[in-house]
């Protein structure tokens, strides 16, 4: 959902901070700050505009007391700065703000997103120094106290923050400060300090449950969820890699825990941990069963690993990044792949989900090296990791959205392209990089995103369009409403570009959430504060007249469009508010007011239903009732998902459906209960349907759908069998649900009294990320990174991609047994006035024939080398093996039914259209020869299939069944020993003379030029192309045809006299205007080429033939295929006599003239 774009930028240091090397860049926890740090100095950044704040340099009395810079730590309240320096000494710093400006001149006259600002002046303050006498490998900051990661020995201290004034040297003074890990708790005079350790010796039972010693540990981490307690990471220097919980926040946490569970979680140690790196083998081995009930600690219990082996891990864990809004864990490793684990709310099991490796998602040549760093987005919908030798962004599901890698086979000489560090900026659209200093060239490098807007709302209209979005501008794909063939063109430039004024994004940057209305016409994006809307059918942007009202209130929960009125979830002043607003009034115009009792987290529009799930786990469903002069939000009834939902924070989507009857007839308060949800929660799709238990409870039956889903589609009003449909993207594959919201055919299992589960349908494979689905042309669209490199510069774009996805719902209603035949008719009765329905076809009749060859080839080859063991066959006939696969298709005519059920069931299906004969002629062109054989049993001969086209007078398509009895006749004469064609009947050059008769009738004289051309070049005598002159009678035509003035006349053969009278020499090649086709590719109509790039061309291509772009119709009327089968004219010249090289020449201009 995240593609990189334009070019990146670099960021200069300044001076007196840019005489050493940058070694960390850290961001503060609201994001506003970012961090840099050199071996003696320290920077703070302002995000936006991208500026230094303060600086402090070191003196070096003080590097050589306390040691060089190692990192630094932001604290807490995101003021305070910890540098750890490889002494094991603490330098605290607070930030302060001061009175003067951050710029000695003013700020741009035009400030862009989020420099409208006045920009604060800071510095940094000392506070004092601290020392560790056990050596700090890491620390983390919280609100009222630090952690410290000691090595010696293995520990965790706990110290009060801000940290005493008693155990900090004060700045300038000449005394040591005393160790924070030397205060004895039994001492009386340090006991006030509150600093306690824990050795790290209590968690052998599950950090080191078959070492003698504990191992030393690297790094410490701490990782937030609301509603979860808090987790840890600890990640060991022996690659291996622990998640930590608090016992006693797990016995506050667990709902109802049982007594032993109590008991054992008050007597266990302070923490307790979970291996997930690398994942136990009990674990690997079960990782696509489902394990419902799982004891407390029994996540302990599953590292019963007692092999030798397991001691020594070959891929060390690098670095870990969790994602809490779809409950991830992302572990890099040393070989530069990086392991997703899904960690359910405790105590669920953690297990591996997917991996991502860059080297062959990218088709690289070599590895890009060790993972440096990680970085999820806010949204958790992007994964940036940061490589030895450069970047990647990673999609939530495992769909790589671009990347920025020097391969091994690039120069050397270029700037670095490694990532020693990386971060995000609010929202998400920019990514800070720090490369390696190996020059005193900037570090800092930005690279610019544009995103989904689904990303942070993920409403059926946001899903409906095509629809990105950008720093200052929005993207709003506008090819839905273009011709098919526009749709399907990759070129066409069917996007629209929406700049949001400057006046509201240059104070209100970063922009949170942006929605599109149902028709596309009305946009509305929110900021940090207040809102902004917009109107295609105006061009213009409405704000609120006073900035001071803008700044009242924070949109939380999401925008909606219902017709003109805009839908509104805002915070203002510690009240949860729902407003509306009119596109035609002014902003300080306010419909109607809705107050919630908690946040909002996500709106849903379904028909004049809104769908409000908010913070303390509750769904709201409120109908908008409009009037001539007002409208207004009636609550008809709420309902709890305790129980049903863990984390409430953690849903990202919902949409339901009420049955047709309920929406009639029934009362509207009733419309929660009998309607079945949907829910997006934890990348899951969870369906919900409801089963009533009393009078005012309702029972849900659960199924989850699929995992890894980053969005879905609901289609409620869809086509013929694609209502009520359900459309989810798992990172690789689009997954269809048929009829998965009809509520009516739902049954119930009567043995596991629950009803029946919902089963996959279709499952589509895309090379590119789904944005929107058009229903109404049976085409998904979607979007895929591209680059190229100007002047050593990389930049970064998007492309637009397409997939026509009619082909393989056909394909799932013929393959029943027996086949839904009528619903693969009335499904493509919608679609059939397409211009690119008969390549649908096509693609089907081609799909369905090589799965058929596949199936028939490993059959086969499983009963001949059985046949081959039993008969125990000379090795002499091993030559004879090749042919095996060919020879069984031929020899198995009378098992042509029984065998290929799906095949022929296609077949019937086609027999419906009448453009059945192109469709079958056009795909046996694109397949290899030896599937002919297959195809045209179950379809009929090429003679029959000619013979038809004349009775229908489909000229043209005749002239495609030429080429293949052609084709079929050279096949036999040529093989001695293959396996025994199909038609038995030789080519007749009659059939080329009738076809010419009835081309002549139809005043098709393209055609006849082609079919006169043809004859000649499979008879260089000659004697056939006199002979149908003769037989038609074209030149008794052309001395008759006296209608034209200046009829032309041939001289000689080599001089022609034109319509004027004049004489042109034609001595060489004859050229010929008639337009090729090349039988490799598809197309388009009226795109000639030359005649002189099918000189070499064979009369058949052996090769399986599938179009570069599957969406650009084919069809026989567009193509002239005839030329496929025609030397060049200059062969005609060298091998034929100059009298029938004038007749040539004769009957090719009277032609000529003639269209």
């Amino acid at each position: 959902m995240y593609w990189p774009t334009a070019t990146t930028r670099l960021v200069n240091t300044p001076s007196p901070l840019d005489d050493k090397p940058i070694l960390r860049v850290k961001s503060s926890r609201k994001g506003n700050f970012f961090v840099s740090l050199t071996e003696n100095g320290l920077g703070v950044w302002d995000v936006r505009p991208t500026v230094l704040q303060a600086v402090v340099i070191r003196t070096q009395g003080s590097i050589d007391r306390f040691g060089i810079n190692v990192d630094v730590f932001w604290a807490h309240d995101g003021r305070g700065l910890i540098i750890l320096t490889s002494t094991s000494h603490l330098l605290f710093y607070q930030l302060v703000s001061t009175s003067r400006p951050s710029y000695d001149s003013p700020g741009p006259s035009n400030p862009g997103p989020g420099e409208g600002d006045v920009v604060m002046g800071w510095e940094l303050k000392s506070l004092g120094t601290a020392f560790i006498m056990g050596q700090c490998e890491s620390l983390i900051t919280q609100q009222h106290n630090l952690l410290l990661l000691l090595k010696h020995p293995p520990s965790i201290l706990s110290v009060p923050y801000p940290i005493p004034s008693q155990l900090l040297s004060p700045v300038g003074s000449h005394f040591p400060p005393p160790p924070l890990d030397g205060v004895d708790s039994n001492s009386q005079g340090q006991s006030q300090t509150e600093c306690s350790i824990w050795d790290l010796q209590n968690a052998k039972e599950w950090l080191s449950p078959y070492y003698a010693d504990i191992p030393i540990s690297k790094e410490l981490c701490v990782f937030r969820i609301p509603g979860l307690p808090v987790m840890y990471t600890l990640l060991n220097r022996d690659g291996r890699l622990y998640i930590m919980y608090q016992s006693k926040q797990l016995i506050s946490y667990l709902q109802n825990p049982s007594d032993s569970q109590r008991l054992q979680l008050v007597n266990s140690p302070k923490y307790l941990g979970i291996r997930i790196h690398p994942p136990p083998k009990q674990q690997q081995s079960n990782a696509g069963t489902k394990k419902k009930d799982v004891d407390a600690l029994g996540l302990m219990e599953d590292l019963n690993i007692n092999d030798d082996e397991e001691k020594e891990i070959e891929d060390h864990a690098q670095q870990v990044s969790v994602n809490p809004r779809f409950g991830l864990i992302a572990v890099g490793l040393s070989s530069g792949k990086v392991n997703i684990i899904s960690l359910p709310p405790y105590p669920g099991q953690p297990k591996l989900s997917h991996t991502l490796d860059l080297r062959m998602s990218a088709n690289l040549n070599s590895s890009p090296g060790l993972v440096t760093s990680l970085a999820w987005t806010g949204d958790g919908y992007c994964l940036a990791v940061g490589y030895e030798r450069g970047w990647a962004a990673w999609s939530m599901g495992g769909r790589l959205g671009g990347w920025g890698i020097k391969d091994e086979d690039e120069e050397q000489n270029e700037k670095p392209a490694g990532v020693l560090d990386l971060f995000w900026v609010p929202g998400n659209l920019e990514l800070f990089l720090l490369r390696p200093g190996l020059d005193h060239g900037p570090q800092i490098e930005v690279v610019s995103f544009v995103k989904s807007a689904t990303t942070s709302q993920q409403s059926p209209d946001n899903t409906r369009y095509a629809f990105l979005q950008m720093d200052d501008r929005v993207l709003v794909y506008r090819g839905a409403d273009q011709p098919d063939m526009s749709v399907i063109n990759p070129e066409s430039d069917v996007w629209q570009s929406i700049k949001i004024p400057s006046a509201y994004i240059a104070t209100n940057w970063p922009l949170r959430y942006a929605s599109i209305s149902s028709d596309g016409k009305l946009i509305a994006v929110a900021g940090r504060k207040g809102l902004t809307h917009y109107s295609a059918s105006s061009g213009r942007w409405k704000l609120f007249p006073d900035e001071r009202q803008e700044r009242e209130f924070t949109v939380r929960g999401g925008l909606l469009w219902f017709h003109h009125v805009l839908i509104a979830a805002i915070d203002i002043e510690k009240t949860h508010q729902i407003r509306l607003y009119s596109r035609d009034s002014d902003l300080t115009e306010v419909l109607h007011t809705q107050t919630l009792p908690s946040p909002v987290l996500v709106m849903t529009l379904l028909d004049n239903s809104l769908l409000v799930y908010t913070a303390d786990n509750n769904l709201y469903h409120f109908l908008i009732l409009p009037t001539q002069t007002s409208i207004k939000l009636h609550l008809c009834g709420s309902i709890s998902f305790r129980g049903i939902v863990q984390v409430p924070n953690r849903v990202r989507g919902m949409s339901w459906m009420i049955p047709l009857a309920q929406k009639n007839l029934g009362d509207p308060a009733d419309d929660l209960i009998v309607a079945t949800i949907i829910f997006l929660v934890d990348g899951k799709l969870v369906l919900l349907r409801p089963r009533r238990a009393k009078t005012d409870e309702v029972r849900y039956d659960m199924q989850i759908l699929a995992d890894r889903i980053e969005l879905y589609w609901t289609h409620l009003h869809g086509v013929a069998t694609l209502e009520n449909s359900l459309w989810g993207y798992d990172g690789q594959n689009m997954r269809v649900w048929l009829d998965a919201l009809t509520i009516e055919a739902t049954r119930v299992d009567s043995t596991s009294d629950s009803y029946e589960e919902v089963e996959e349908s279709v499952k589509l494979r895309l090379d590119f990320y789904p944005l929107s689905i058009l229903m109404d042309k049976a085409i998904i669209i979607g979007v895929d990174p591209d680059l190229s490199i100007k002047l050593s510069w990389t930049i970064y774009k998007i492309s637009t991609s397409t997939h026509l996805f009619l082909p393989q719902f056909l394909k799932y209603h013929l393959s029943f047994s027996p086949s839904s035949l009528m619903n693969a008719l009335v499904l493509s009765k919608h679609y059939e006035n397409l211009v690119y329905f008969s390549h649908s076809l096509e693609i089907l009749l081609h799909s369905v024939l090589e799965d058929e060859i596949s199936k028939l080839a490993s059959s086969t080859s499983t009963s001949s080398l059985t046949s081959i063991k039993n008969k125990e066959i000379n090795a002499d006939k091993d030559e004879e093996d090749d042919h095996r696969i060919i020879s069984s298709v031929s020899d198995t005519d009378e098992m042509i039914d029984d065998r290929y059920g799906i095949l022929s069931s296609v077949i019937q299906f086609l027999d419906h259209f009448n453009s059945s004969l192109d469709i079958v002629v056009s795909c046996a062109r694109k397949i290899e020869f030896d599937r002919w054989n297959l195809l045209f049993n179950l379809v009929g001969s090429p003679r029959y299939l000619f013979e038809l086209c004349l009775d229908q007078k489909k000229l043209k398509t005749a002239a495609s069944y030429l080429l293949v009895l052609h084709s079929l006749s050279d096949q036999e004469e040529s093989a001695e020993n293959g396996p025994e064609p199909v038609r038995e009947e030789k080519f007749d050059i009659d059939d080329t003379i009738r076809l010419l008769r009835l081309a002549i009738k139809a005043k098709e004289f393209h055609l006849c030029k082609e079919l006169l051309r043809f004859l000649h070049s499979i008879d260089e005598s000659g004697q056939s192309l006199i002979s149908a002159i003769n037989e038609v009678g074209i030149l008794i035509l052309s001395s008759t045809s006296t209608s034209i003035d200046n009829s032309p006349r041939i001289n000689d053969t080599n001089n022609e006299i034109n319509g004027n009278g004049d004489a042109q020499s034609n001595t060489g090649t004859s050229q010929s205007q008639t337009p090729k086709i090349s039988n490799d590719q598809f197309i388009p109509q009226n795109q000639n080429l030359n005649d002189d790039q099918d000189q070499n061309t064979p009369i058949m291509n052996s090769s399986n033939i599938i179009p570069n772009n599957p969406l650009v119709p084919n069809s026989i009327s567009d193509l002239t295929p005839l030329d496929r089968l025609s030397p060049s004219p200059s062969n005609i010249q060298s091998r034929s006599s100059p009298t029938i090289t004038s007749e040539v020449q004769r009957v090719n201009h009277l032609f000529k003239h003639q269209i």
